[in-house]
């Protein structure tokens, strides 16, 4: 598909989703399925886009889509709203593996993956787990200070505090592992520091 056809197969894509969006409003009846299928077809067409190389962002969209249309489909299942959020973080995390540059993606990506987490559960087990959202951003930010983005090390170990003061089996396991991550940390950096002199 060369960009003019992939332009004019997007554009078609948000002319459609557009205009079904507007009936929906209106009130006009399209029925749960025939609104999926649409919106499975809008997010194939972004996602041609992005696999062939010139649209990066069109993962987020494309998967945004494809979760929401699984959404619908499987409406009444508690869980399901978790789709579309994890769409949406996918097609961050895939807009960053189309372009390194694009690092920032990341950070909405990976709090959208914890926030699907969340929901997952929750609707899964009935049970809280608003401590996933916590966890998810700490591993974000640390994944960010692993690809060399030192300042990240901070809000990784921010996250931490209130993930400690969320579930008690965890309280009392970052009791002993944020004490012991905080003396790694400055050691290594200690350690770089000295080397370097």
């Amino acid at each position: 598909m060369d960009e003019k056809r992939a332009g004019w197969a997007l554009g078609l894509a948000l002319v459609v989703l557009g205009v079904l969006l507007l009936l929906q409003a209106l009130g006009v009846a399209l029925g749960r399925w025939l609104f999926g299928l649409l919106l499975l077809g809008a997010g194939g067409g972004f996602l041609a886009a992005y696999l062939q190389g010139r649209y990066g962002w069109a993962s987020i969209p494309g998967l945004g889509l494809l979760g929401l249309a699984l959404a619908l489909f499987l409406e009444g299942q508690a869980w399901a709203g978790s789709l579309f959020l994890l769409g949406l973080g996918a097609g961050l995390i895939a807009t960053y593996l189309a372009d390194r540059a694009q690092w920032w993606a990341l950070i909405p990506g990976g709090i959208l993956l914890s926030l699907a987490g969340v929901a997952l559960v929750e609707g899964l087990w009935a049970v809280e787990a608003g401590w996933l959202l916590f966890l998810g951003m700490a591993l974000t930010f640390a994944a960010l200070f692993l690809l060399g983005h030192r300042w990240a090390l901070w809000p990784a170990l921010g996250m931490l505090l209130p993930l400690a003061l969320t579930r008690e089996p965890l309280r009392l396991f970052l009791a002993y592992a944020l004490p012991l991550a905080l003396i790694l940390v400055g050691g290594y950096l200690l350690w770089r520091s000295l080397r370097r002199a």
